[in-house]
This record gives C-alpha cells, structure tokens and sequence, in this order.
C-alpha cells in the first residue's frame, strides 16, 4: 500500500499489486506460515516452534513453497537444516537464463564402493553463441562444450540405500535410485551454473508484469475494488507511458529532425531502386 492525495488534499492509501513480495515477509506472515507448516506440512508437527518459524522465514524471503517440495527443512544430527529442492532450482534457473541438460553415468572408478552416480552438464541459452564461435574456429565439439557448459556429479552412496542394520530401503516414493542421482547432480550443476537469488532480485522480479518492468508509482492509481488482472494492466499502462516521457526527456533531437526521421521510414530510402 502506498499512499496518494485526492483532489481534496486529502490522503488515502492506493492498492498495491496482489503480487508484490517484500523481501523478507511480514511477521505476521510468517508466524501464520509456521503454523501451517506444523499442522499441515508432513513431518512439521516434530518440529519445534522456532524451527517451523525458520522454514516459514526462509520460503517467504525466498518465495518458495514448502508444500510442493521446492524447499525442505529437517534435522539431521541434531542441527536443523534447510534445503532448496530441485523444483525451485530449476524454476529459478529457468526464470534466469533457459537451458539444456544432459547426463552421463559415472564410471565405477569415480564412484565409491556400490555407489549410484551420474555427471549432469547445463549449457546456457546464453552461452551457444560462444560453443559455436569455438567450433568455427576449429575446436573438437566434445572439447568446445565442455569449455561453455557447467557439470557436476550427484551421488547416492549404499549407506544412503540401506538402514543401520544394512537392509536395504525404498527410494523415496515415485522415485528410483538412479533418478534420485540424476536430481542430486542436476541441483549442483544448477547451482553452479546459475546460483540462486537473492531475497531483492526475487522482490524485483515481484514488480514485474510480463515483460514490463514496473515500480511502486505505477501502481498509485489502482483502486481496492479492481481485480488483480485489471490493476496489473492499468499498472503496465502506466509503466509503458512513464517510459515514454522518459525517452522523450532523454530525447536530444529537435522536433524538424524527429520529422524527417519520421518522414523517412513511411517513405523508405529514396536511393532504393524500386522493382515493379
């Protein structure tokens, strides 16, 4: 909510975009989360308070869902720990630069004893150019994507199959071993290939409608009764003609010159032979 005069002087609080995130949520917010996490998250009524309040801090500052899987938290060793799961890692990555993957098996002297492991590679859209300029220029293909892609491994060791007494158990459910050391090597190599964000880059994204960028001022005009989709298009309205005024602000050119110009593209250029 921010807050703009009327006609009157007097000030009234306008709606902010359904989708506006801050960075770290309110506590409100939070203490809501953990209770729902506790009372409905598997697993979350063992958790102490202060842990689910952790796991509801980390998923708002982070806008990830802990019911879907995209981040977890669990105690291992006596210590609380946090965990990104894959799905937001690759909602992330997608969000920053689409990619491919592919994945090889590792050979058994690169694996520990009874070991399940797989190498997986991520080359950015953003790096093809740079594979293909390297090829042109006479580099083995093998060589030149090794050189733009990022790999690393994931790894599921026999402790990691087996319980204490050394009987073996289930993947979790859905899942097989393998596929279980697929995902752990797609999460590194992500991780590697494209980080996560931070808390402000995700608040950023939050303002975003579309392709267009836009900030608090452009939604000051939106009244409580609009629907979302109706706010959000009155706001991408006004961030369209904000950047306008901006370019014409920044504009140096004088209007004759900004005529010819004009005059130009609806003529073409006049040295153009014309064919009939």
């Amino acid at each position: 909510m921010t807050e703009k005069q009327d006609g009157n002087g007097n000030t009234a609080l306008a709606a902010m975009p359904d989708v506006s995130l801050e960075e770290w949520g309110t506590r409100e917010d939070i203490a809501a989360l953990s209770r729902r996490i506790q009372s409905m998250l598997p697993g979350g009524d063992r958790m102490k308070a202060a842990q689910a309040m952790a796991l509801a801090q980390y998923a708002i500052a982070l806008d990830a869902n802990p019911f879907r899987g995209e981040i977890y938290g669990f105690v291992s060793r006596g210590q609380f720990v946090l965990v990104d799961g894959y799905k937001v890692l690759v909602r992330w990555a997608k969000r920053q630069c689409p990619y491919s993957e592919r994945y090889e098996p590792l050979d058994e002297d690169e694996l520990p004893k009874d070991a399940i492991g797989f190498r997986c590679w991520i080359l950015r859209d953003d790096a093809r150019a740079t594979l293909r300029d390297l090829v042109q220029a006479g580099a083995d293909f093998g060589e030149a994507y090794e050189i733009t892609a990022t790999s690393a491994v994931g790894i599921v060791t026999k402790a990691d199959r087996t319980d204490r007494s050394g009987k073996p158990i289930d993947p979790p459910k859905g899942w097989t071993w393998q596929q279980v050391a697929r995902k752990r090597a797609l999460k590194n190599a992500l991780n590697l290939s494209h980080g996560a964000p931070s808390p402000k880059e995700i608040a950023r994204e939050s303002w975003r409608v579309g392709e267009t960028e836009t900030i608090p001022e452009d939604w000051t005009d939106c009244a409580p009764g609009m629907l979302p989709i109706e706010r959000e298009r009155l706001a991408k309205l006004n961030a369209q003609y904000r950047e306008m005024q901006e370019e014409r602000e920044n504009d140096d050119r004088t209007p004759e010159e900004i005529l010819a110009e004009g005059r130009a593209l609806l003529r073409g250029d006049d040295q153009q032979e014309v064919l009939i």
